[in-house]
């Protein structure tokens, strides 16, 4: 049965013939909805469809089937410290989130700070590109009134030398091991800011420079 009134063009006729063909061709909405079933191909389409946080093109299909599985509980816990601390586990556990209630006298309200570890206790190479990426995926799942800062820790060894007179009575090494932040002042400190202090994504997911 048409719907279409008596004086429709044969144009209107002929794409109403094609939508009633069309329906009758089987489409598995169930399976592309659902991440275990979904085609390999499709997957980037179904990972947009339900607005998942972070996205990789190198990952396995296993891995991407499952960030898209964990993608409605990802949105409910997107903006706590848990969702935060997901985020830097992916990069590396020994990263300290240190939120400004834990460190009042050095930070702002509604700001925390990101603690990388030293070089010898993670094999994580910190370079800028991975630190890029950090700052990205942290900004994508951060609340939205709170700001970061990214720190480097450093080791400073002291070594001391005792001597008495003109003679050498001894000589004692002390290696210490201090710890020192260092802020990358922030790390986004040459990138386009708002009004805020966060740096700004271009379209295509980079952060834009300062001319």
């Amino acid at each position: 049965m048409s719907l279409l009134p008596p004086n429709a063009t044969p144009l209107e006729t002929a794409l109403e013939e094609t939508a009633a063909r069309l329906s009758d061709v089987p489409v598995p909405l169930g399976a592309l909805w659902d991440p275990a079933t979904c085609p390999a191909e499709l997957l980037p389409w179904l990972a947009w469809g339900v607005s998942i946080d972070f996205w990789d093109a190198a990952w396995t299909v296993e891995q991407k089937r499952a960030a898209i599985a964990g993608a409605i509980d990802a949105q409910r816990r997107k903006g706590t410290r848990a969702s935060l601390r997901a985020v830097l586990d992916r990069f590396d556990p020994l990263i300290e989130l240190v939120e400004w209630f834990e460190d009042s006298e050095l930070l702002e309200p509604h700001t925390f700070r990101l603690e990388l570890p030293l070089a010898l206790d993670s094999e994580v190479a910190y370079d800028t590109a991975l630190i890029t990426a950090l700052v990205r995926d942290i900004s994508a799942v951060k609340p939205l009134r709170s700001h970061m800062m990214v720190v480097q820790r450093m080791h400073a060894e002291a070594r001391a030398a005792l001597l008495s007179g003109a003679i050498v009575a001894g000589v004692a090494r002390l290696d210490t091991r201090a710890d020192t932040d260092s802020a990358l002042d922030p790390f986004w400190a040459n990138l386009l800011q708002t009004e805020l202090g966060e740096p700004i994504l271009g379209a295509a997911g980079e952060y834009l420079e300062v001319a």
